[in-house]
């Protein structure tokens, strides 16, 4: 057996550290320490919108279920994220650009956009261009490390929502 190769792990550690103001400071404190729900609720509410978008990405990256599989996969991250929008645009009071048509000439609708934007993603994740960062040190991954976001780090997806 070659000593060189590493079995993948039984769990995956994901730790993250955000400090206020950041954007990202706001929405932990706000999904940990909610009068609604407990902030194993609010884990659990934070992994399940991360997962609405991500998931088929990461099961094609996967590459252990069916291109069939990951099209119904899909279909339903789709429909949990139009809810997830029109459960915004209701409470907020705004126009649904899922639901919008934009007549400008030119312009494509959010969904165009969005749908846009996941075919660039799945054509990096399929050519291999995402980047591979190097496999950090046992020691390393026991650290825990922040990382500073400036509120642009989704970019034309986060235009779409935020408009």
């Amino acid at each position: 057996m070659n000593q060189n190769i590493h079995p993948k792990p039984d769990r995956v550690k994901f730790i993250y550290n955000a400090q206020f103001p950041a954007a990202t400071a706001v929405v932990l404190n706000y999904l940990l320490n909610n009068s609604h729900f407990t902030g194993r609720q609010g884990r659990q509410q934070g992994m399940d919108a991360m997962m609405a978008f991500y998931r088929p990405l990461a099961e094609e990256f996967h590459g252990e279920l069916s291109v069939s599989e990951i099209q119904e996969m899909a279909r339903h991250c789709v429909e949990r994220l139009a809810k997830q929008i029109a459960d915004l645009c209701d409470r907020y009071h705004i126009a649904n650009p899922v639901t919008t048509n934009f007549s400008a000439p030119g312009q494509l609708s959010s969904t165009a956009r969005l749908e846009t934007i996941l075919e660039e993603l799945v054509a990096v994740v399929r050519g291999g261009e995402a980047i591979a960062s190097p496999s950090p040190t046992r020691a390393q991954m026991d650290i825990e490390q922040g990382v500073a976001m400036d509120g642009n780090e989704l970019g034309d997806l986060g235009d779409i929502l935020n408009n």
